[in-house]
């Protein structure tokens, strides 16, 4: 095939209203919401990068947007499956049962029958959930290589998460020139299938200190010593592949915020959020059992289901 007839070409109008059909991903906080470009959420066929210190919220995050991708259109949802990537051991099945449970409440309490369906009941939201667990730079490598035929085996997948594209390559390389390369492969990988297939690519990040001591930073110090700088990881590499980037704060009361710091279409800006037992929700929203969780994402969710049958889908690597 030559290079003409696998080009896609398509102008600026033709992109715009594609991009119009397009179902965004809500993360069940309207004020969160708000940060994407048309205020409904997690946008289709982009890369949106969630940072954050441990113990923000980015895996809670993660397991709510993949519950959420499943809520059906007729709810003004995408009505698809998730893919969840592990490279840190963060993803707690019971957690995820706990959030889907919620969902499943709040979606069946709506007054819509259309809604009381048996795909929203809690086991079935979970196997809704593809999940992998990856343990090195190379099966991660591999996992998003395998994307695109994944995807085209479950076509209605509308989600994938990575949690987290820096864990494996914090301490993995020596040599930073390869590092980089690898990470800007893995962007490029991801960025196409999310483009390709219209699906949401949320990938959370880790957070690292550049140390700073040129003149510059010392004439704003006053000093001569040098400063540290708590940043995303994985430097300006990876950054130019998202499209979004927003960093998640704990402020030690069960109370979260978010700070909007790249965006196409929208100016800086943070907004206040809460996680709470049925998951994310706003500030105030008495929807959802209101119990804020702790800024420890390890912690025991006082959730009981022994009794409960939990089914995911995991892929298995070649």
């Amino acid at each position: 095939m030559g290079v003409a007839a696998a080009w896609t070409s398509l102008t600026a109008s033709q992109t715009l209203e594609q991009e119009k059909r397009w179902t965004p991903i809500t993360t069940s906080s309207v004020s969160l919401d708000s940060l994407f470009g048309g205020g409904q959420g997690i946008p289709p066929g982009k890369i949106t990068e969630i940072c954050g210190l441990p113990g923000s919220g980015k895996t809670q995050l993660g397991l709510q947007l993949c519950i959420n991708a499943q809520i059906p259109c007729a709810a003004g949802g995408a009505g698809g499956n998730s893919i969840f990537v592990d490279t840190e051991g963060s993803f707690v099945a019971k957690r995820a049962a706990q959030i889907a449970a919620a969902c499943s409440d709040k979606l069946n309490l709506s007054g819509d029958t259309t809604h009381n369906e048996d795909h929203l009941k809690t086991q079935n939201l979970m196997q809704g959930i593809q999940y992998c667990r990856v343990h090195s730079p190379m099966e991660l490598i591999a996992m998003v290589r395998m994307l695109d035929g994944i995807v085209q085996a479950h076509p209605k997948t509308k989600l994938i998460v990575v949690d987290s594209i820096s864990f494996l390559f914090r301490s993995n390389f020596s040599d930073m020139n390869v590092r980089t390369k690898l990470v800007a492969m893995l962007g490029r990988q991801l960025a196409t299938v999310a483009r390709r297939y219209n699906i949401a690519v949320v990938v959370m990040n880790q957070m690292s200190t550049k140390i700073e001591s040129n003149s510059d930073q010392r004439m704003r110090q006053g000093n001569g010593r040098s400063v540290g700088l708590v940043q995303p990881a994985l430097g300006e590499t990876w950054a130019s592949v998202c499209t979004h980037r927003i960093r998640l704060y704990s402020h030690g009361d069960g109370r979260r915020s978010a700070r909007l710091f790249k965006s196409p279409s929208i100016q800086e800006q943070s907004v206040s959020f809460q996680i709470i037992c049925g998951g994310i929700s706003d500030v105030g929203d008495a929807s959802l059992q209101a119990t804020t969780i702790p800024g420890d994402e390890d912690a025991e969710f006082g959730l009981d289901l022994e009794e409960t049958l939990l089914h995911w889908e995991p892929i298995e690597m070649p």
